[in-house]
């Protein structure tokens, strides 16, 4: 009676409740929760049944204060509209939730200033580790990271002084092999469209440019900066920009595919030729590079393995393997299509 007395006024069924039906301690439920293979294929067909019929939810953070470790990863990104920042989330979490772990995500809204915000609102939170993707965070944040004393994986970039981890694609080469493709295609007046450049994988991407062109012996001077975000809109908008700058321009990389498709759209708006009078290139292989036309040439980002492997060193770090320090640069593709 006092026992069903207690359920009602809690109005949500307890580990003890689950216990009780399964005939078993509630140290045997929990252990059957947390680690499966610790009991006999019986006694949890028994303990499982007896959660099916309840309806039993565990509570997480009652057993994370309990043990004194979270089941929480900090993940901040740029900007959650992004397709690379979804990419690298869904690798990030598959790997992550299979073990267990939740995201806790912020969007920094390319602001240095909102991540910095939401790296402090967060580390409240008691988390198990830090992701963070887009490069290089800064000082103040690195100093948070460091004095947190938390697993911290920096995703997306070789990073120049990672605080812990890194795993990323070197782009700066992946600017430089793109750009030395379309020298290779016979173009020789270049330019660069940048878009939200305090990213540090966007400034090694433009720095591959510029040092293609220089070794060429190619002027890197048509390049727009724009500190609008980088959208097809953007892109549109930006093509008339350079075509009154450099009317001699015969060639234009984007930081980004979409960008680059709205740069294609704008051209196909004014009647140029792609890549007749431009030829047209971007970064990350989206959809809307294979799907416009022509095709858009672009390199390929392996985000999702990013996120994976990032997933993977978190949790090798929390189970004490010496992890610490690993930087793993993962390969990118060139793919060349018909707009180059």
């Amino acid at each position: 009676m006092s026992e069903a007395k207690k359920r009602r006024s809690t109005g949500r069924v307890t580990l003890n409740d689950v216990a009780q039906l399964a005939g078993v301690g509630a140290m045997t439920v929990s252990r059957a929760l947390r680690t499966p293979e610790l009991v006999s294929d019986k006694m949890r067909e028994r303990i499982d049944a007896a959660v099916d019929e309840l309806g039993y939810i565990p509570n997480r953070a009652a057993g994370a204060l309990a043990s004194a470790t979270s089941q929480t990863i900090v993940v901040i990104v740029p900007s959650l509209t992004e397709r690379g920042c979804g990419e690298m989330i869904a690798g990030l979490q598959q790997t992550l939730l299979d073990e267990g772990y939740q995201i806790m995500l912020g969007d920094a809204q390319h602001l240095k200033q909102q991540e910095e915000r939401l790296l402090t609102s967060f580390l409240q939170h008691n988390p198990a580790a830090v992701v963070l993707f887009g490069g290089d965070p800064g000082e103040t944040i690195r100093a948070r990271l460091k004095a947190s004393r938390l697993p911290v994986v920096e995703v997306g970039a070789m990073a120049r002084n990672p605080v812990d981890m890194n795993v990323g694609v070197s782009n700066f080469d992946a600017g430089y092999q793109l750009t030395r493709h379309l020298i290779e295609r016979g173009y020789r007046n270049i330019g660069f469209l940048c878009a939200r450049q305090e990213q540090w994988m966007l400034q090694q991407r433009m720095q591959g440019w510029q040092k293609a062109l220089l070794d060429n012996y190619l002027s890197p001077d048509a390049i727009i900066n724009t500190s609008e975000l980088p959208s097809f809109s953007t892109g549109a908008a930006m093509l008339g920009e350079f075509l009154l700058r450099w009317p001699e321009l015969d060639a234009l990389v984007c930081v980004n595919d979409e960008l680059a498709a709205g740069v294609l759209f704008e051209c196909q708006r004014r009647h140029l030729s792609v890549p007749g009078k431009l030829a047209i290139a971007g970064f990350d292989d989206l959809d809307v590079a294979r799907a416009c036309y022509p095709t858009l040439t672009s390199v390929r980002i392996p985000y999702r393995k990013m996120g994976q492997e990032a997933a993977e060193l978190v949790l090798r770090q929390l189970a004490g393997e010496p992890v610490m320090g690993t930087a793993l640069t993962l390969d990118f593709q060139l793919q060349k299509r018909q707009s180059s």
